[in-house]
């Protein structure tokens, strides 16, 4: 579908789009510079801007708009103009070609600042780079040059492409006075990006959304179709007995609709959450859980009504998700039995209605769990392992029932 990317157009994703050259509602050009037509929002959350997916005929590229209460703040656009600048200069394997910056002006006369970068596939974008690093070496040298290559990697703090993340971001670009014998050229450019905070575009461009950075960030998800999973974590009851959980948002795109506990929404479509089943089986969730003994549905409320409201809005959504549970589960050997975990009313201060200020706060997740050690107290277990473990950016202090003497499991019958 083809968007419209002024951010006062009504609504952005008409589905007349894809066939004008200027949107339906705002009457803003679709084809920015006559050559780019945006289809998707990859993500909002880089902190600057706005990253889209768009094509150029037919070739995907990636497009970074800057945020538009920014557009007029001349430092932010220099910082902008500063990130093109950067990577046109880098020749490099797993680095996008930047094809160049540009403004675009809506048809309300708003001027936004954009970067148009070329999309590389991210799926064996590590191997690509360690084999052009060894592959200008002597044969008998090449299993040094890759003991080399994960040596520098560990030395700058990532121990593979996939936590490159964990570097702290925005840290002050250090003056190298001389470049670090041998440093391999995909960890320099590594803390390069990451020192000028614009590791989250490069991500993106390359096909790892899992590793967009933020400085408050948890585990990360294995994107798995729709579905963001979290892998199998300890936790620890107050006797150090032993349980594990994952974790899965099932579905990166639907959110629950505003005040309803069986329906989901995304943009202008909304489905019932047996649609969603659909989905889901289509996708193996069964696989993805990887044989948990139990399931817990989590319960959540945003800006709905009063703190009791929105909590008795929370409880019943985790009934509504267990009941989906069941019913995808129902084969499944390994599950014992389902718990309800309901957290209550997200209230961070400037909670708003339809507004993502955490990336799952109105999500539909499941949480498996497998008991390592005999006896183990599960609330305690799982509390500690969504307070020191947590995943993404969840956090239970967000919950009105998320306190130490509110949070509590509820044990279901596995078959009603």
């Amino acid at each position: 579908m083809s968007l419209c990317i002024n951010p006062v157009c009504p609504q952005p994703n008409n589905p007349n789009n894809n066939k004008n050259r200027f949107c339906q509602n705002c009457g803003s050009p679709l084809e920015l510079l006559g050559r780019y037509r945006v289809m998707e929002l990859l993500s909002d959350k880089t902190g600057f801007g706005k990253v889209y997916q768009a094509y150029e005929q037919d070739t995907p590229i990636i497009l970074k708009v800057l945020n538009d209460d920014l557009a007029n703040d001349a430092k932010a656009v220099e910082l902008f103009r500063q990130e093109a600048d950067v990577l046109g200069q880098i020749n490099h394997l797993g680095i996008p070609k930047v094809y160049g910056y540009f403004q675009y002006q809506t048809r309300n006369g708003l001027v936004l600042h954009c970067i148009a970068m070329e999309k590389i596939d991210g799926s064996k974008l590590e191997q690509k780079l360690m084999m052009s690093e060894v592959r200008k070496r002597p044969a008998l040298q090449r299993v040094g040059d890759v003991e080399q290559y994960q040596a520098g990697i560990k030395a700058l703090g990532i121990s593979k492409t996939e936590q490159i993340a964990q570097l702290k971001p925005h840290t002050t670009l250090p003056l190298l006075t001389k470049q670090p014998e041998k440093l391999p050229l995909p960890a320099l450019f590594a803390a390069l990006l990451v020192s000028l905070g614009l590791l989250n575009v490069i991500c993106l461009a390359t096909g790892y959304p899992k590793l967009v950075t933020s400085s408050n960030y948890g585990q990360y998800p294995q994107r798995k179709g729709k579905i963001d999973y979290f892998s199998y974590e300890e936790g620890r009851d107050s006797q150090g007995r032993i349980a594990k959980f994952n974790i899965a948002v099932l579905s990166v795109e639907y959110k629950w609709l505003l005040g309803s506990n069986f329906q989901i929404k995304y943009k202008d479509k909304i489905i019932s959450l047996e649609v969603l089943k659909l989905k889901l089986e289509q996708e193996g969730i069964q696989n993805i859980m990887d044989n948990p003994s139990e399931i817990i549905s989590l319960g959540t409320s945003a800006c709905e009504g009063n703190v009791a409201i929105g909590q008795r809005i929370a409880l019943e959504r985790s009934k509504q998700v267990q009941l989906l549970a069941k019913k995808l589960f129902s084969n499944s050997p390994s599950i014992k039995g389902y718990r309800l975990l309901n957290l209550g009313k997200f209230q961070q201060n400037n909670c708003q209605p339809n507004r993502d200020l955490t990336t799952y706060h109105r999500s539909v997740i499941i949480i498996g769990v497998k008991k390592d050690s005999a006896g183990v107290i599960l609330d305690e277990a799982l509390k500690d392992r969504l307070e020191n473990k947590p995943f993404a950016d969840f956090k239970l202090e967000d919950y009105s029932l998320g306190s130490a003497n509110k949070f509590k499991t509820i044990i279901g019958n596995k078959n009603s």
